[in-house]
């Protein structure tokens, strides 16, 4: 079973379900864009089978294009921790304050996933990607253009709230492309995405810092997404067919399984590895341990260049020696990562930064693999848009504000230790796992 979000009956073997009719008149265009399935009443008997799909190497292509628009839209998020110094330089803001915004944004964000299940029911994957990331453009050239604080409060909101229709929808357009037995190999591709983005945010918000300003580094980013959304509209293959609509019975139901609140709470960890201490680096760095911003640019990005690959070792791992053997040393040295960035020592303080994003990469192919075992491929779409929106608000929005607030208060140092801390009391639950031994 793997992580799939769109859903399947049983179809005869070996065939695949016939597309539902165009109306006759209907013009290339209108064929290629349409939002609404007529029949998605009927998604069971037009969704395709999947495991008919050719072999992995004929989509590639097309899920490496799903990768890249997954770059751009967590670029479009994870810019912003860069920027932060910028930003409160030229309103005149703490820490605390600055922070908030990234939790204005993950508030939006989870929102947005929420109703991403009830959204893929309706509108067809395809159309949720590009829409995504166009909306997502438009949000940030208006940030750019912002003068006062609760404007860009809001439009911190709406940059969430467009952001977050991707995720459903970019899953759902490879699952439409990746037969189950390739799922992994997916996976593990679409996790370049991010992890390349957090390599390049340093170094882009550093440059384009000096020469435009943080307001014209948005400029930029905005017209690139948008970019980025046209091009997936004009040429990807595949999320063609809405998922099953959420039912309030399997919805409830969800809610009471205990696997459902485990999933969500490690992919919050992953999360908040990838995200909040990134998000903070910037200002930790140059106001706590005063280096130059050129350095701490070039640290910050260095210490993510074996991240994309310690995804594709994530998914060798997990496969090797189980799911649960695996998160167990991936969150060890994870939280022994943390620790490390939060000692006044220079030379070990380096190596957590260089040590801990990749352990946090390599958390999310068991996590998801986790997922894929526990429930059946018809379900995950719904486990999905409740676990997500509660661990990218986790991750992505409480953990950076709760670090500004301790970077106020004490410093960013001890709120890393916090962390670690708090990935290290997670250890006991993965007992609530089966001690599988891999393949």
């Amino acid at each position: 079973m793997s992580p799939g979000i769109t859903s399947h009956t049983k179809p005869r073997q070996g065939t695949q379900s016939p597309a539902p009719p165009l109306p006759e008149n209907g013009s290339a265009v209108f064929r290629r864009f349409r939002l609404f399935d007529e029949e998605s009443a009927a998604l069971d008997e037009v969704s395709p089978q999947t495991e008919a799909l050719p072999p992995f190497a004929h989509a590639l292509p097309w899920v490496a294009l799903v990768s890249l628009m997954f770059l751009l839209i967590y670029l479009a998020r994870a810019i912003f921790g860069p920027l932060l110094p910028a930003i409160e330089q030229e309103f005149g803001i703490s820490h605390a304050a600055s922070t908030r915004f990234l939790l204005y944004l993950s508030i939006g964000f989870s929102v947005s996933t929420f109703l991403s299940g009830y959204v893929s029911s309706k509108i067809r994957p395809r159309i949720m990607v590009g829409g995504s990331l166009i909306l997502s453009g438009l949000v940030l050239l208006a940030i750019s253009t912002a003068a006062s604080l609760p404007l860009l409060t809001i439009l911190f909101i709406a940059l969430g709230l467009s952001s977050g229709q991707y995720f459903n929808g970019g899953l759902s357009t490879m699952r439409s492309l990746v037969p189950l037995s390739q799922w992994s190999k997916a996976i593990s591709i679409h996790e370049f995405g991010p992890n390349i983005s957090f390599f390049l945010a340093p170094l882009l918000a550093g440059v384009g810092v000096s020469m435009f300003g943080w307001r014209g580094v948005s400029t930029g980013m905005g017209w690139l997404t948008i970019g980025g959304g046209l091009l997936f509209l004009l040429i990807a293959k595949g999320g063609e067919y809405p998922s099953a609509p959420l039912s309030f019975g399997g919805f409830t139901k969800a809610l009471k399984e205990p696997k459902l609140w485990l999933f969500t709470w490690l992919v919050g960890l992953g999360i908040a590895g990838e995200f909040a201490p990134f998000s903070v680096l910037t200002l930790h760095m140059i106001d706590e341990r005063s280096l130059s911003p050129e350095l701490t640019a070039l640290l910050l990005s260095t210490s993510r260049i074996a991240a994309p690959i310690a995804v594709l070792g994530g998914g060798f791992v997990t496969t090797r020696f189980g799911v649960r053997r695996t998160l167990y040393a991936c969150l060890v040295v994870y939280a022994l990562g943390m620790f490390c960035m939060a000692m006044p020592w220079f030379p070990i303080f380096t190596l957590g930064l260089f040590v801990q994003p990749v352990l946090t990469a390599m958390i999310f192919p068991p996590v998801f693999t986790f997922l894929a075992e526990s429930f059946p491929l018809r379900d995950q779409p719904m486990y999905l848009s409740i676990g997500m929106p509660l661990a990218a608000f986790m991750g992505a929005g409480l953990m950076p504000s709760i670090l500004g607030i301790w970077g106020d208060l004490a410093s960013f140092s001890a709120g890393f230790a916090m962390m670690g801390c708090l990935v290290a009391l997670s250890l006991p639950l993965l007992r609530l796992m089966s001690d599988e031994k891999g393949r």
